[in-house]
């Protein structure tokens, strides 16, 4: 009880810290939480005070439950019809951005069969986290019994490899693509500031967690709580019924189904901190994950893993680029669709700073939205059929 108190309160101290200290505030909160998990399983040696596989247990449960609980709780909020209007033709380029991390992963899985091992579980969950975020690669390992190792290694590369990404897209990426796509063309939009009431998922500080704790949203906060946990119930009782062989996967494709499908409901959409309870969670989720990291990862790097990850970033950018040029959508379109797909929701407005580019702010911000309410089918869909095709 009290391992799983320290995990779960941990991240509220990284969120205070970050609130007060603009330093901290300007890397991240997601950032810190990863960091201070791994820095904590290089530094402290907790199996001196807890037994190891009492460790090991609270550590999987607390991250597979918060990532449960968590995946309704951020889809209530999405609204799903603003999400698809707003995103106009960058819909064409989210597409684009999407088949391309499909393909590349698919072709990548062939290429490595034989370097890693089930890489069919890698390319699914490289498909979660590169076309949705980290929580749909977590979700997929849920949903495909996936390694643990093999789980952990991916995370700690890609905070690494996706550090390196976004340092590019922001820097030179722009002056690089605008060669051979064509330039942005303004459409004289004044300076977005309504976000169709998704603004919440647009800001990234600390400064977002204040509403958890104020005490007249207590009441919706508590029934966004309810509403996520009865969404998880029902799902895990009908999957069920299912056979076990298809029993975790059913349960995240359910849990994701019926977030949506809740999302629809105004009253569960407008419920206040429900995005926010989502993003704590995750939190907890990223902490955790980074205490279970094994520091030998970093030591010793895997070449043919990092060799994959790096061949799905690198190719599906590339991809994506031919396709956007056969399609003539723009160098900015391009850019913020494929950060869209690889980063997620919370860099969209770092992004498109980065372009000077307000204009695709909004559209890049929906076609994050709907890359990460599609991630967990497509890497469902993508380890089923890698395993296929290389008879895993």
């Amino acid at each position: 009880m009290l391992l799983a108190i320290f995990y779960l309160l941990v991240p509220a101290l990284l969120v205070v810290l970050c609130q007060r200290v603009n330093l901290l505030e300007k890397i991240g909160v997601v950032v810190m939480a990863f960091a201070s998990g791994i820095i904590l399983a290089m530094t402290v040696d907790l199996s001196s005070m807890f037994a190891a596989d009492m460790i090991v247990s609270v550590q999987k449960n607390i991250s597979e439950i918060s990532i449960a609980i968590a995946l309704p709780l951020l889809l209530f909020s999405i609204n799903v019809k603003a999400a698809l209007g707003m995103a106009g033709d960058t819909l064409k380029g989210m597409g684009l951005a999407l088949l391309s991390v499909i393909v590349i992963s698919i072709v990548g899985a062939l290429i490595f069969s034989d370097q890693i091992e089930k890489v069919w579980q890698v390319a699914g969950m490289s498909v979660g986290a590169y076309t949705g975020g980290g929580p749909n690669m977590g979700a997929i390992k849920t949903a495909i019994e996936g390694d643990e190792s093999i789980f952990l290694t991916m995370v700690t590369y890609d905070l690494i490899f996706s550090a390196m990404y976004l340092i590019f897209v922001m820097t030179i990426a722009q002056k690089i693509f605008g060669v051979f796509l064509r330039p942005y063309v303004s459409k004289n939009m004044e300076a977005q500031t309504n976000y169709a009431g998704m603004e919440h998922m647009a800001d990234e500080s600390a400064h977002a967690y204040k509403k958890l704790v104020q005490a007249q949203l207590l009441p919706q906060t508590l029934l966004a709580l309810f509403s996520a946990l009865l969404v998880v119930g029902a799902s895990v009782g009908l999957a069920g019924l299912l056979p076990e062989s298809v029993s975790s996967v059913m349960t995240i494709i359910l849990i994701t189904t019926l977030g949506l499908a809740a999302s629809f409901i105004p009253k569960i959409r407008n419920l206040a901190n429900s995005f926010q309870l989502g993003m704590y969670l995750i939190l907890v989720f990223c902490f955790t994950t980074g205490t279970m990291i094994d520091t030998d990862i970093i030591n010793n790097i895997d070449m043919s893993l990092a060799g994959y990850i790096t061949f799905i970033l690198v190719g599906s950018l590339c991809l994506q680029a031919v396709l956007c040029k056969l399609f003539k959508v723009d160098t900015d379109t391009f850019l913020i669709t494929s950060s869209a797909a690889i980063m997620s929701v919370p860099f969209i407005p770092v992004i498109a700073g980065a372009l000077k580019n307000r204009e695709i702010l909004l559209p890049g911000f929906a076609a994050a939205i709907i890359g990460y309410a599609v991630g967990n089918y497509l890497g469902i869909l993508v380890t089923n059929v890698s395993r296929w095709l290389i008879g895993g």
